[in-house]
């Protein structure tokens, strides 16, 4: 199912009464001479925030600009006058964050016959829907964080995030700090996920360049994929010999750390150099419930799960994203 931050942030997360055994639909329950009602709830994979620096704020809106340092030292004996060189700066970037909220309500009878645990499956339920929605939330600034190979524009307009250049999370030609270093990628072209492509990307990191322009050398530290392609990193990573080949040739990317995640769009392949992390999950408030006695009514109790986050990226150096399909 496809699934939105922007818009979830500023409509319903869900639709009818939202009350548990009080709806038309669950009145059944009264009547079936039910003595257990099993809720199953799938263990949820705890992932993203591997992917991003985690900060915890107290404003709505947090602005920032990276510093790049100055350029490399030049031949200059003591008797010369000395070469001065301005620190670069980088782009301006505001991450906000938005308050979710979600909501279930249940009838006093539920609480007196105990068909469900009640209050404490109330909040087990909109706990894990809180750390599921974050899940979502972080994947998200991946499945849609795809540009464009030339960065004139993005394949999308309903872009996850947008990174401090004011381009997608992945794309080609983004503009350098520095405006005499020209442009730089962290987009590779859509194509299958071989041994060829992990090496090619290895060299992209091993030759990175940093604000300046200069080279600053980064290591693959590992590769990332969606569950469709695990099985195609694993065969990758797992054997000495070249794939899909009968010739005794070196596979030379054999052993490359990998991991899937599972939140991930099929067909995405994100490869991690070892440089800053640019992408920032940005937690204003932690998942929490408050459990209440409806006003206008006394024989409903009501329980609400609220948080308060964000994402954004300053400069997405330490990744590469190539898809599939």
């Amino acid at each position: 199912m496809a699934w939105n931050f922007g818009e979830s942030v500023k409509s319903s997360v869900r639709s009818g009464s939202g009350y548990q055994l009080l709806d038309a639909e669950t009145g059944d329950f009264y009547t079936a001479a039910l003595d257990e009602a099993a809720n199953l709830l799938a263990q949820t994979p705890v992932q993203g925030s591997k992917y991003f620096k985690v900060k915890n704020v107290d404003k709505n809106n947090y602005s920032s600009r990276d510093v790049y340092g100055v350029g490399m030292a030049q031949v200059n004996s003591d008797g010369e006058a000395l070469a001065f060189d301005k620190s670069v700066v980088g782009f301006d970037q505001t991450i906000s964050n938005y308050v979710l909220r979600l909501a279930k309500g249940t009838g006093r009878e539920s609480l007196e016959t105990d068909r469900f645990g009640v209050i404490g499956d109330d909040v087990r339920e909109l706990m894990q829907s809180g750390n599921k929605t974050i899940e979502r939330i972080l994947a998200d600034a991946v499945n849609r964080g795809w540009g464009t190979t030339n960065g004139s524009g993005t394949t999308s307009t309903n872009l996850s995030l947008l990174a401090e250049d004011g381009l997608a999370l992945f794309s080609g030609a983004r503009p350098q700090p520095r405006a005499s270093a020209g442009t730089w990628s962290n987009l590779n072209a859509t194509g299958s996920l071989t041994a060829s492509t992990v090496a090619s990307s290895r060299e992209q990191l091993n030759t990175y360049l940093d604000g300046n322009g200069d080279l600053a050398p980064q290591m693959l530290e590992k590769v990332v994929v969606s569950p469709n392609m695990e099985d195609t990193m694993r065969e990758i990573s797992g054997t000495t010999l070249k794939v899909d080949t009968s010739l005794n040739t070196t596979n030379i990317v054999s052993g490359t750390p990998y991991e899937v995640w599972h939140w991930l769009n099929d067909n995405t392949v994100i490869y991690c150099g070892d440089a800053e992390n640019g992408l920032e999950f940005h937690v204003r408030k932690n998942p929490e419930t408050l459990t209440w006695e409806d006003g206008t009514n006394p024989d409903l109790i009501k329980t609400r799960l609220r948080m308060a986050v964000g994402t954004g990226c300053k400069r997405p150096g330490k990744f590469i994203g190539q898809l599939t399909a």
